[in-house]
């Protein structure tokens, strides 16, 4: 089974796209208005270029998030107030990424990222009794 990298983006539209990153004769995506809706096209579209490229290897997918896209996949799970609170990041400046209004520069990328991490990291380390 070959894994292949996905990017996933907000695009100018305001909907979601995926697009995996290989070299394959055969093309497929995935769109959608949410990211959920963008990784199911994306396996649909898949399914289907298989159905018509029998040489088409089993792919199983690992996914990168632009900061628009993740912030609206885990936004039933984690609030902005939350996200200010591990990034440090202001939440109105948070809600212009998730909204599209405005795009992170690079080092507040990389602060949100490393913000995510620490916090992941916290959360691995606990031990409930």
């Amino acid at each position: 089974m070959e894994t292949i990298k996905v990017i996933i983006e907000r695009n100018d539209n305001g909907n979601f796209q995926a697009v995996p990153q290989m070299n394959e004769s055969i093309a497929f995506f995935g769109m959608g208005k949410t990211v959920a809706e963008a990784m199911v096209d994306l396996n649909n579209s898949y399914l289907e270029a298989k159905s018509l490229e029998t040489n088409l290897p089993d792919m199983k997918f690992e996914f990168e998030y632009d900061t628009a896209s993740f912030l609206q996949m885990f936004k039933g799970r984690m609030n902005l107030a939350d996200l200010q609170s591990i990034t440090g990041i202001n939440r109105k400046q948070l809600n212009h990424y998730v909204t599209g209004y405005r795009k992170p520069s690079q080092k507040t990328v990389q602060r949100i990222q490393e913000g995510i991490r620490k916090y992941a990291d916290e959360l691995r380390s606990i031990t409930l009794v």
